[in-house]
C-alpha cells in the first residue's frame, strides 16, 4: 500500500487524476483560456494542503472528471478542525492512560471497535482499487458522525465520572479512543499526512515507536473486534440518545439541560432489557434524573430508526 498519494501538486490540477480532468464551476475544463481557472496555491493558502487533498480525493474516483468547488474544500477544512478538537479531547482523557489496559469493555465500546473494523476493510479495498472518493467519505464520515458525534459524547460522563462508573469501566472508554482514534489516523495518513503526522507525534509516537505514521503496518481488519449483535444493540442505544439530545435542540434547550423525567416505551421485552443494560450511558449522556423504561408500546416522541420506540420527556 502506497502511504503518500500525490493527489495534489502545485501545477494546475492534471497531477490530481489519471486519464481525467478538473471541470470549473461553469462545468467546462478548467482552463486559463475560459477563464474559470482557479490556482493551486490560492486554493493551499486559504484552506491548507490537507484540506485541497481531501477535495482532490473525494472527487471523484481514478479516471473520472470532477469539478472544482470552493465548498468541497471548505469543507474538508471543516472536517481537520473537527479531527484536530477530537484528538485534542482524546489527549486530555489519556493523561493517565497505559497502552494496552482494556478495562471491562462496555457496550458502546464494542459497538464502535466493531464498526471501526469493518470501516478499515471498506476503506482498504477502495484504496486497493484506486477509488479514493469512497475511501475517503468512509473514514470522514464514520470520525466525525460515528466517533465524534456519537461514540465521544456517550462516553464523556464516564470518563469524567469514575467515582459513579468505576475505574475500569472509565479504562474501557480510554482503551477504544486510544485504538479507534489511531485506526482513523492510519486510514486518513495518504490523504492527509500532515495533520495525521502532528496528532501521531503528539498521541502514539512514543507507544507505537516509529518515527513518522507514513512507517507505520497498514492496518488489517481484526476478526474477533467485529461483533454483530454489540452494533446492533449500540445503535439501538445510540438511536436513544440521539433522539433524546435532539429534541432538547429543537426545545431550544442546551444539551446538557437536566431532565427530571423520561419515560422510555420500548416496544417489546428485548428493546426493554437492551435499553435497561445500558441505561448508565443514556442518563448520563442525556442529563436524566430519573429513567423509567417500559416494555409497551406507548405514546411520544418516536425515535428514528426504531418506530416501535418512543418517549416521553419532563423538564424542571
Amino acid at each position: 500500500m502506497v502511504r503518500h498519494l500525490a493527489l495534489f501538486d502545485e501545477k494546475p490540477y492534471k497531477s490530481c487524476l489519471i486519464n481525467g480532468m478538473v471541470l470549473g464551476s461553469d462545468g467546462r475544463k478548467m482552463s486559463k483560456s475560459l477563464k474559470n481557472y482557479v490556482a493551486a496555491p490560492d486554493v493551499l493558502d486559504k484552506y491548507g494542503t490537507d484540506a485541497a487533498r481531501q477535495w482532490a480525493a473525494a472527487g471523484g474516483a481514478t479516471g473520472s472528471d470532477i469539478p472544482f468547488r470552493w465548498p468541497d474544500v471548505e469543507y474538508g477544512r471543516r472536517f481537520l478542525t473537527k479531527l484536530w478538537n477530537a484528538a485534542k479531547f482524546v489527549g486530555a482523557q489519556l493523561k493517565d492512560y497505559k497502552a494496552g489496559e482494556k478495562g471491562e469493555l462496555q457496550l458502546l465500546d464494542r459497538w464502535i471497535l466493531s464498526k471501526a473494523e469493518k470501516m478499515t476493510q471498506k476503506v482498504t479495498e477502495a484504496l486497493e482499487k484506486c477509488q479514493f472518493n469512497i475511501a475517503v467519505e468512509e473514514v470522514r464520515n464514520f470520525a466525525w458522525h460515528i466517533f465524534c458525534d456519537q461514540y465521544i459524547e456517550a462516553v464523556k460522563d464516564r470518563l469524567y465520572k469514575p467515582e459513579v462508573y468505576g475505574e475500569e469501566k472509565r479504562k474501557a472508554a480510554q482503551f477504544t479512543l486510544y485504538t479507534v482514534l489511531y485506526r482513523i489516523l492510519q486510514l486518513l495518513a495518504p490523504i492527509t499526512p500532515h495533520i495525521t503526522e502532528e496528532i501521531y507525534q503528539n498521541l502514539y509516537a512514543d507507544v507505537v515507536g516509529q518515527k513518522s505514521l507514513q512507517l507505520t503496518s497498514w492496518p488489517e481488519p481484526e476478526a474477533e473486534r467485529i461483533d454483530e449483535e454489540a452494533e446492533r444493540d449500540g445503535d439501538l442505544v445510540v438511536a436513544v440518545i440521539n433522539e433524546v439530545r435532539r429534541e432538547k435542540a429543537e426545545k431550544r434547550k442546551p444539551l446538557n439541560a437536566a431532565i427530571k423525567k423520561l419515560r422510555i416505551y420500548a416496544g417489546k421485552s428485548k428493546y426493554a432489557n437492551i435499553i435497561s443494560e445500558n441505561k448508565e450511558d443514556i442518563i448520563g449522556t442525556c442529563k436524566i434524573s430519573q429513567l423509567e423504561i417500559l416494555s409497551e408500546k406507548g405514546k411520544g416522541r418516536q425515535v428514528q430508526g426504531f418506530p416501535e420506540i418512543s418517549f416521553i420527556s419532563e423538564y424542571s
